[in-house]
């Protein structure tokens, strides 16, 4: 990486972020990337139950015509059971007609409308989206995991999961019916999110192996943004407002974040070698995207381990509206702040498109 770029390197060695320490060998890499699971799922996200799961998609709602008759929209019941408890959620699912097994985007949505309103601007480019209203599966608050999917499994302070984990594991169930069902590429599978929902997406595309691409919007502290050297937003600021996003050992990063054996760049470790795409706004300054972009740099070494391209881009930090589509990790600086529109979109589809598989 320092041969390739001076001025970057130069900036991350500042920031002294831990190498990923990918191996050569498959078997090698593998237990890194497993140990490397092993401790973002401890100190920052929480495990996911580890039991036995039989998944159900109901039909509820069928609309043969959705939007003016360009789609077939599915409104399903996700049915979760496992030997000890049982679990449900609504989800959306769109198609566009006349495109047998299409790209399918799954899409972490704040609001009850498909994609938060997007739905037919991915239709109208042949995509299929899978839409997840995350506050069906467990409500965004600290109620002490007693709801939806909080309730799930017991529970621990330490390590057992947090909201976030919570509402990836919903969306690869969510995968797993449309899957089951037939209604996407198996070999396209998208998932994306904004702000704590672009952390989300993230955290479903390192645990999800199924997702082809992950897509990172404006995702910030706990997401795609490298922790030390970081504006804005920092753990701590998690911890006051929304400390059950995470797992109870969050605490004992903060303020330390020097300190701690990992930084984001090992999120993006277990995203590879599949594509990422990061999406940052040049005046969203609680996300940082100064930091966002560096971590794609830092990224690219898990990237090389696999003898493929991460990042590709000029030795600079990236000038508003320019887009570096090339490498397995693309990022995208858009001008404006903490959003995500149809300008976003486009270029998540354009990026797909290019990158087939």
């Amino acid at each position: 990486m320092e041969n390739e770029w001076k001025v970057l390197g130069a900036e991350l060695a500042g920031r002294k972020i831990p190498s990923i320490g990918l191996p050569d060998g498959e078997e090698a890499r593998k237990a890194r990337i497993g140990a490397i699971r092993n401790l973002l799922c401890r100190e920052l996200y929480g495990f996911a139950p580890a039991f036995p799961l039989k998944v159900e998609g109901v039909e509820r709602k069928r609309d043969p015509d959705g939007y003016g008759g360009k789609a077939m929209i599915l409104r399903l019941e996700i049915q979760v059971t496992s030997p000890f408890a049982y679990t449900s959620f609504p989800a959306c699912v769109a198609l566009p007609k006349g495109v047998e097994r299409p790209p399918l985007f799954l899409a972490f949505a704040f609001t009850e409308a498909i994609a938060d309103g997007m739905g037919e601007e991915l239709i109208d480019n042949g995509y299929a989206v899978a839409s997840l209203y995350y506050e069906a599966v467990a409500p965004d608050k600290d109620d002490k995991f007693q709801n939806g999917a909080g309730n799930f499994c017991r529970r621990n302070p330490y390590d057992a999961w947090g909201k976030i984990a919570i509402w990836a594991w919903a969306g690869s169930r969510l995968l797993d019916v449309c899957l089951e069902k037939g209604l996407a590429d198996p070999g396209r599978l998208a998932v994306v999110g904004h702000s704590r929902l672009g952390k989300t997406a993230l955290w479903a595309g390192a645990m999800d192996e199924r997702f082809t691409l992950t897509i990172s919007n404006d995702s910030g502290c706990g997401g795609i943004a490298l922790y030390r050297g970081k504006a804005g937003e920092q753990l701590e600021d998690l911890g006051r407002w929304a400390p059950y996003w995470f797992c109870g050992n969050r605490m004992h990063h903060e303020g330390r974040t020097a300190e701690m054996p990992f930084d984001a760049h090992f999120l993006a470790a277990l995203i590879a070698p599949r594509h990422l795409y990061v999406a940052s706004a040049s005046r969203d300054d609680w996300a940082d995207p100064r930091s966002e972009f560096l971590c794609c740099v830092a990224a690219s070494e898990a990237y090389g381990a696999y003898g493929l391209k991460g990042l590709v881009c000029p030795d600079r930090y990236p000038k508003p509206g320019e887009v570096f589509p090339e490498g397995r990790i693309g990022y995208y600086l858009r001008e404006g702040t903490h959003h995500l529109g149809r300008e976003d979109w486009h270029r998540f589809m354009e990026y797909r498109s290019r990158h087939t598989i």
